[in-house]
């Protein structure tokens, strides 16, 4: 388990074995975030009976909550100082916790109510939270170099989407192969998720190297009032912006998926699974095709040009005719592969503001302001299904299985779907309007840093080699000798 490199960070090109048992941690990610995102909020308030409103505003009221607490566990992770690294015992700590949550999440007893929902969603987002957070900081410190973390990212994001992928399949394949499985569609994506997490985070726990820093950074005493130094910092404002609103407007489409489609679109269950799959598919390619952009025109720049292109995918979805299955493939394939890019980008960006901030005040801050983006990018989500299920009951929407919604409530439905998600993909992609920390100005940090490795390097060679100093009491050290 104490599976340690020398580097605090390599430069070089990583292998991709190697990337790929780090990024095996992601997988369950990928599953959690489609069901928690699309089904889950639909399968309590269709299925279990828990009034939309109240799903709505239960799940708003746990990412609330699960916001202040990303900044603690930032501080916690750190000043984590241990011989088996400094991300690998809190990322080991999630499994329990989420395996724990996922049982009471996906295999409810009858007739749980607003307060077993609300009390269990906040033990999975804060497990959740502590496996996305670990993660990053680590990926930060596996490599330095500015394109070769838009490559990790893009991995994580893509073993995020096998996740993802999986639990879509599970429901369709299992019980074709085995017609007497004892669970059906949420609780089986369930067995998915729980498979996933001790699969995916045992690999990366026990196989995957964690690099030892080894420069002069150190984490020195922190509080949540330290937090706003970071804050202000123009590079990190305007990516903690992106991050929220290109979160934000891709996310209020989930819990409004299956209604649209199957209400206002005309498509059957087993097609809004299909088109939820190509979805998905897309996002497995996008990555790296988003990363060779990205490697020719900067990541700034790339996130710009995704949010005009996510813009006019998007608006193609009212375009189509009713329930015509191919061109609605092509054109879900489009809005996923352009969604795509902008997780990735935003957190292999925050690895390149974290050496600025090592190199400008000696201090680590890694995991702090990878909480700071994972708190703006849990507001967009929690803010998407605040507008999904409190605005909807205003155009008279009902959804309970059955009812038959007016034309002024699928019109209400449609113009939620493309109208907020549009707008707020612009503001993100507006928002890296003047971003500065591009690859020349990262280059020149990582030399600064890396001499102040060497510098470091060399003051603890002299020490190894004469020993530590007598202390001053002995009266060797007095002045004038």
């Amino acid at each position: 388990m104490d599976a340690r490199t020398p580097a605090s960070g390599t430069t070089g090109r990583i292998p991709a074995r190697q990337i790929a048992t780090f990024s095996a941690a992601a997988l369950p990610v990928g599953a959690l975030v489609t069901t928690l995102g699309v089904y889950l909020t639909n399968y309590y308030a269709a299925h279990v009976g828990v009034p939309l409103a109240i799903v709505g505003l239960s799940f708003m009221a746990v990412r609330l909550l699960d916001i202040l607490f990303d900044p603690m566990l930032g501080i916690a992770m750190d000043h984590t100082r241990s011989r088996f690294g400094k991300f690998r015992p809190w990322l080991a700590a999630a499994v329990p916790i989420l395996v724990a949550a996922s049982v009471a999440i996906y295999f409810p007893p009858a007739g749980v109510g607003s307060v077993y929902l609300i009390g269990w969603l906040v033990v999975i987002y804060a497990g959740y939270s502590m496996l996305t957070l670990s993660q990053a900081g680590w990926g930060a410190a596996m490599v330095a170099e500015y394109h070769q973390r838009s490559r990790v990212y893009g991995w994580i994001q893509a073993v995020a989407v096998v996740g993802a992928l999986g639990v879509l399949l599970v429901p369709l394949l299992v019980p074709a192969l085995w017609h007497a499985v004892p669970f059906k569609g949420v609780p089986l994506m369930g067995c998915f998720v729980l498979f996933s997490i001790v699969l995916g985070v045992c690999i990366t726990v026990f196989l995957a190297p964690e690099p030892e820093a080894r420069d002069a950074a150190k984490s020195g005493r922190f509080g949540l009032k330290d937090y706003l130094p970071l804050i202000r910092r123009p590079e990190m404002l305007r990516l903690m912006c992106a991050d929220m609103f290109c979160t934000l407007g891709p996310a209020i489409t989930a819990p409004l998926y299956l209604f649209f489609f199957e209400q206002a679109r005309g498509y059957t269950p087993p097609q809004t699974t299909v088109l939820l799959f190509i979805y998905v598919v897309a996002g497995l390619i996008g990555p790296a095709a988003w990363s060779w952009v990205a490697r020719r025109f900067g990541k700034h720049q790339t996130i710009r040009i995704a949010s005009v292109c996510y813009v006019v995918a998007q608006s193609t979805l009212l375009a189509l005719p009713k329930a015509h299955l191919l061109a609605m493939s092509f054109s879900m394939f489009s809005v996923g592969f352009v969604a795509s890019a902008f997780a990735f980008l935003v957190r292999a960006m925050i690895a390149d503001v974290s050496d600025e901030v090592r190199l400008e005040t000696g201090k680590d801050r890694t995991a702090m302001l990878y909480a700071l983006v994972t708190s703006t990018n849990k507001i967009g989500s929690t803010l998407s299904v605040g507008v999904a299920y409190l605005i909807l009951p205003l155009f008279g929407f009902v959804a309970k299985e059955g009812a038959v919604n007016t034309p002024d409530a699928i019109w209400g439905l449609q113009a939620c779907y493309l109208a907020p998600p549009v707008l707020c993909v612009l503001i993100g992609g507006l928002a890296m309007w003047g971003y500065r920390l591009d690859e020349t100005r990262h280059a020149q940090i990582r030399v600064g840093l890396d001499g102040n490795a060497a510098i470091t390097g060399v003051k603890d060679t002299i020490q190894s080699i004469a020993g530590d100093p007598p202390a001053p009491e002995q009266g060797v050290l007095t002045a004038g000798k």
